[in-house]
């Protein structure tokens, strides 16, 4: 918490050969740094007291906060100038609404705990603003999870609240461009008044356009505006961003599709977000290492996070995105060493080609409430609801599966997994297909891990625990394709489900 350590980190991004920007996040409900018009994790810090008071107690990142003031660091002005210093892209991005630790508040203002109360050591985080306005939040009639506590944006003096700090961040720091991280948390206004809502967020950033054009004449450069939105167009609408609208009163010059809780998308609509907001808008995707082909089913692995860049690429996204990729640069010894893997990798079809990949079928799980959430999996083999399903008249499972690119020097493997009640000897009988054509049996393969040796897996299983017992198909890389491929199959009528698919790129 040094200049020399605030550069040092930076050095560290720096030094990925595919980095293109770092974004450094400035707030969640309180500001990250010495802020006049926002509460701060550190205002009852007293540096005269030592290291013996509550401020101290609270978080890693008070203590962060505390060390930098006491040794008169800015770090969002250092952070910005060491990344200018290497020619890479510097932007402040701002959680629009964080929630994170209003479940530690539930006694609070509800009267009882939520179940499955997982922030604790968030829950010192919540204002003192918060605390006094239960009027100005989204749902304060009811509390399931943090998302009930969420501002309301409808409500004038929330807007008020938040963009004076965005003021106060174009006025303090020379940036070359500013994010809106909707994602954080994602719920804007009260049920039901979302569609208003699409107004009430367009009329707010036309106040942001102009703290923005203000910023420009004092700073000397453009400055670009970036959002981190659902990955669905009717998602966002339904939640109140009608991002076509921001593109068309120019208030969205880069749009990062995203997905949450760490779990990654394979399947974002680049060619429809391309439609939707021009050639002129950069679209970025957000990738990460979790696979969730439906609720409460999860693999981790950081071959899915290399899967999900190659496929978002494939589609024409201008770029990948992490978000909770980082921490780890100040540990070697494995964690660093991944961290460095992937700022050299993910950035390029080419690189990516080199790597393991598991491109596997996972739904989009960022939705509206209310909506429906998309799972294409799991599928019982035995269909009770014949010719109502377009995507199943009969008997057939059929799933899509995007690969990204295919690669000609590497092995195409298709993994099917099964409940453990299916009658897998059945299913050797039976055709499996890849676009059509007939793919063969053959022996599950062995492929590297892609951790460094010295780092703790972060494979918590080889599938969720749902999958007994797997299937494995070569595909002949003539018959695959780049981007969907179609697997098919017809089983006879019996018990169990398909649970999980995969495509599995193997470099020779």
């Amino acid at each position: 918490m040094t200049v020399e350590g605030l550069e040092r980190l930076v050095d560290f991004y720096a030094a990925g050969s595919q980095l293109a920007g770092l974004a450094f996040c400035v707030n969640m409900q309180r500001a990250l740094f010495g802020s006049s018009v926002w509460e701060t994790l550190i205002d009852d810090y007293d540096p005269a007291l030592g290291d013996d008071q509550p401020a101290l107690q609270r978080s890693g990142e008070a203590r962060g906060m505390a060390a930098l003031r006491r040794n008169g660091a800015n770090q969002f002005k250092v952070w910005v100038d060491r990344a200018r210093h290497h020619g890479i892209e510097a932007f402040l991005t701002m959680r629009m609404n964080d929630c994170h630790g209003l479940e530690g508040h539930g006694d609070f203002w509800s009267g009882h705990r939520s179940r499955g109360s997982d922030q604790g050591h968030f829950s010192s985080h919540a204002t003192e603003f918060w605390k006094s306005r239960p009027d100005l939040r989204r749902a304060p009639y009811r509390y399931e999870r943090s998302f009930e506590g969420a501002f309301n944006y409808a409500e004038e003096e929330v807007q008020a609240h938040h963009l004076a700090l965005i003021a106060e961040v174009m006025e303090r720091y020379d940036m070359d461009g500013f994010e809106l991280d909707w994602m954080r948390w994602m719920f804007m206004f009260r049920p039901g008044y979302e569609a208003e809502g699409c107004q009430v967020l367009c009329g707010f950033l036309e106040k942001v356009l102009e703290l923005k054009r203000t910023a420009e004449k004092k700073w000397g450069h453009p400055i670009q505006l970036r959002h981190r939105i659902p990955a669905e167009p009717q998602t966002c609408l339904a939640l109140g961003f009608d991002v076509p609208a921001w593109v068309d009163m120019g208030a969205a010059d880069q749009i990062i599709l995203s997905c949450f809780g760490s779990a990654t998308n394979f399947d974002y609509p680049i060619a429809l977000w391309r439609r939707l907001v021009g050639k002129q808008t950069k679209i970025l995707a957000l990738v990460e290492s979790i696979a969730r082909p439906y609720p409460g089913s999860a693999v981790d692995s950081y071959h899915f996070l290399f899967a999900a860049a190659s496929a978002a690429l494939e589609r024409g996204a201008d770029g990948v995105y992490l978000f909770n990729e980082c921490y780890g640069e100040p540990y070697p010894g494995g964690r660093r060493e991944l961290l460095c893997q992937m700022l050299n990798t993910l950035g390029s079809p080419d690189t990516l080609a080199k790597v393991v990949r598991r491109h596997a079928v996972a739904y989009p799980q960022v939705r509206a409430a209310g909506e429906g959430i998309r799972t294409s999996l799991p599928v019982p083999l035995t269909n009770a609801h014949i010719g109502v399903d377009p995507g199943r008249w009969a008997e057939n499972v059929t799933v899509r599966i995007a690969v990204g690119r295919k690669v000609e020097s590497a092995r195409h493997i298709l993994r099917l997994g099964f409940s453990g009640d299916t009658i897998l000897e059945a299913l050797r009988k039976i055709t499996f297909r890849v676009n059509a054509e007939p793919v063969s049996i053959c022996e599950a393969p062995a492929y590297p891990d892609c951790m460094p040796k010295a780092f703790p897996t972060r494979d918590n299983a080889e599938f969720p625990e749902q999958v007994a017992q797997t299937l494995h198909f070569e595909i002949p890389y003539e018959i695959l394709k780049n981007d969907v491929n179609v697997v098919e199959f017809e089983p006879l009528p019996g018990p169990g489900q398909l649970e999980w698919a995969e495509i599995l790129v193997i470099p020779a």
